[in-house]
């Protein structure tokens, strides 16, 4: 494997990961052992109130997976913000022959967040394997059927999934294409794959 498809493999993962830091979220919020709360009491009434209690620190029952969620929640967010900035940096021009959305196939997504609501324990290896196990499945199965864009962060930063069939250099080819923008035919946009199955687009038109 050559190191431009290591890049971009690696590309594919991060943004895979990225979308389930919510996942990650609800595990470390139900993880919470111990709420530790601010409070204080003023002189006198502020806006009706005159008393505020906020929570301030957090103790967990399992810090060191928290902790690990935690900074690969952080890692797979930056890295999917350096993808998506640095990616497109070099990008082809094509025209868009006819595109169908399937941004709706987002919902789908959600399915894996059930392990959430079920019986699982930070403290059980057998547990964590699972979900690593579980994970990994889904990582490699997104790649190889092109859904790894199918992702609630995309989706949420306002990226749509198109099914694109389009002219390069007068080749017709068809590609999964991410866009933030609508692709309707006869436009002319730049984008840059991210493998054989997949693109980004870099801006609405040329």
């Amino acid at each position: 494997m050559n190191r431009k498809s290591k890049t971009r493999l690696l590309s594919s993962i991060a943004i895979f990961i990225s979308g389930y830091t919510p996942l990650f979220l609800i595990m470390i919020i139900k993880d919470i052992k111990e709420v530790v709360w601010f409070e204080h009491t003023f002189e006198s009434a502020v806006f009706g109130f005159s008393k505020i209690k906020i929570p301030y620190w957090f103790e967990f029952k399992n810090i060191e997976i928290v902790l690990s969620l935690l900074l690969l929640s952080i890692f797979s967010l930056a890295l999917l913000a350096y993808v998506l900035r640095n990616v497109t940096k070099r990008p082809f021009t094509i025209k868009v022959i006819s595109a169908k959305s399937r941004s709706s196939e987002v919902v789908n997504y959600t399915i894996p967040y059930m392990i959430s609501f079920v019986a699982f324990d930070l403290s059980q290896w057998q547990d964590i394997f699972s979900l690593f196990l579980f994970l990994s499945v889904l990582c490699l199965l997104s790649v190889r059927s092109q859904s790894v864009f199918i992702n609630p962060i995309l989706a949420a930063l306002g990226y749509g999934l198109y099914d694109c069939k389009y002219d390069e250099s007068g080749n017709e080819k068809e590609c999964v294409m991410l866009s933030k923008h609508d692709l309707l035919p006869d436009n002319g946009v730049k984008y840059v794959k991210l493998n054989n199955y997949m693109g980004i687009i870099s801006n609405k038109g040329v």
